[in-house]
């Protein structure tokens, strides 16, 4: 199941984990070729759950993959969603934040469509960091250049992400992260 939530332009996603960034993207073209200019600006909230059964065959993964059987080597479910509007709630200075909506999801492996309950708090657990950076790639073709600025903090994430029978985040985040971004992408491509 994946979650990403992004306000403005673009949809809220459900992936296995809780994701949440804000941004907007627009594409340009070019009249030599393409090229796509994508923006981020904002504060963001990030979140990774994972969880066994007690058998340990079935892996709950709330960011990418969704809900995979190891023992049966079967895929579960993979469920995306989106909503326009969603309750998040974040600190400017980073302390903490937090998500509570329902949005409606499709599961790719069932083709069954029903509401996911989101509730998912975050709190700081270290110091403000800051990073900057500029990424150049170049091949025949093909032209990416990115830069980004943010400041983050690691933080404690935990909550719900229920349909209303199962609980997919029982357990705190492996990985959770608050963070004001800046970040700015160009691809270009030639034929």
């Amino acid at each position: 199941m994946r979650i990403r939530c992004i306000s403005g332009l673009l949809p809220l996603l459900l992936s296995s984990l809780l994701v949440l960034v804000f941004s907007t993207a627009s594409p340009v073209l070019a009249a030599s070729g393409t090229s796509a200019h994508f923006t981020f600006h904002g504060l963001t909230a990030f979140a990774e759950f994972d969880t066994y059964s007690p058998d340990g065959c079935v892996e709950t993964f709330v960011y990418v993959d969704g809900q995979y059987d190891y023992c049966t080597q079967t895929l579960l479910l993979s469920a995306f969603g989106s909503a326009s509007n969603p309750n998040f709630q974040i600190d400017k200075k980073l302390g903490s934040a937090s998500l509570n909506t329902t949005i409606p999801v499709t599961d790719y492996v069932s083709g069954n469509t029903f509401n996911v309950s989101i509730s998912v708090t975050w709190t700081a657990i270290d110091a403000l960091m800051h990073e900057n950076g500029t990424f150049h790639f170049h091949s025949k073709g093909f032209i990416d250049n990115n830069h980004f600025n943010a400041d983050f903090r690691d933080a404690n994430a935990s909550g719900t992400v229920s349909d209303g029978t199962t609980n997919y985040t029982p357990a705190s985040a492996l990985y959770a992260q608050l963070a004001s971004m800046k970040s700015g992408d160009v691809f270009i491509t030639h034929p």
